[in-house]
């Protein structure tokens, strides 16, 4: 399963050597990559992708405010340079993962598989709920 993703970064360097991770992840296709947040916010909202890649600390607008500004489910792994904003990261319901910058591959590793498997679950459920609401009701006995 390959997920669509997005990143949303102002530093060229850190957009573009997580651009070459996600280019390389078997599970990952890059359909977009921001420098400016609120550009990356509306291909976000417009494009629906099923993950993305923020991070928190951007002129204009940061990562949070980003979150507070999305109209569409995807999911997202947030990462900075700091772990402090870790706590604030988890109140917000599409934050998947937190990482730190430089990044380690294998927790990016790790961050990805957990979207693929929440993304499988997801698609699980609508196949059931849709197999569900095509059921003729039963009817019931007298």
């Amino acid at each position: 399963m390959k997920l669509t993703t997005i990143i949303i970064d102002d530093s060229n360097i850190q957009r573009f050597t997580t651009a070459n991770l996600v280019s390389k992840h078997h599970n990952l296709e890059l359909i977009g990559s921001y420098q400016d947040p609120l550009a990356g916010l509306n291909a976000v909202n417009i494009l629906a992708p099923d993950l993305l890649i923020l991070d928190v600390e951007m002129p204009g607008l940061n990562g949070f405010e980003v979150l507070d500004r999305l109209n569409c489910n995807c999911q997202v792994i947030l990462y900075s340079t700091r772990q402090e904003f870790v706590l604030n990261a988890f109140q917000y319901q599409p934050v998947k993962a937190y990482l730190t910058k430089p990044l380690q591959i294998s927790r990016f590793e790790q961050a990805v598989q957990k979207a693929v498997k929440n993304q499988s679950l997801r698609k699980s459920v609508k196949r059931t709920l849709k197999t569900l609401v095509a059921m003729e009701p039963i009817a019931r006995a007298s």
